[in-house]
């Protein structure tokens, strides 16, 4: 019975990525400048330059496997941590690390919601 369950949810598409497949659909036929898709999350601009600095700078400083490595289902505590301060300071805030539970996209969050 679930293994049936399963097998139909894997066989169709969710909605987002419907919308994702008609947004790459419509790309080709309009062109990509005239399509903005929202639906996945996907990043439509390069990232600056100080991430791709950063990236470099972390992989040749920090252990590559911790660095892409799985965290605390709550994710990192120091991430975590680092967040609270700075509200904390910029905003007078009394907020700790407990209070984050940080994802990988807005699905995520609104199921964790």
């Amino acid at each position: 019975m679930w293994n049936e369950k399963m097998r139909e949810l894997g066989a169709r598409r969710s909605v987002i990525r419907e919308l994702f497949e008609y947004g790459k659909q419509r790309k080709a036929e309009i062109g990509a400048e005239n399509v903005f898709d929202f639906s996945l999350g996907n990043p439509s601009v390069p990232a600056p330059d100080t991430v791709k600095e950063t990236l470099i700078r972390l992989l040749s400083e920090r252990d590559s496997v911790a660095l892409h490595g799985y965290t605390s289902a709550q994710g990192d505590a120091g991430v975590r941590g680092a967040i609270a301060e700075y509200l904390n300071y910029t905003y007078d805030a009394d907020v700790t690390a407990d209070c984050f539970y940080l994802t990988a996209g807005a699905a995520a969050s609104l199921t964790v919601s």
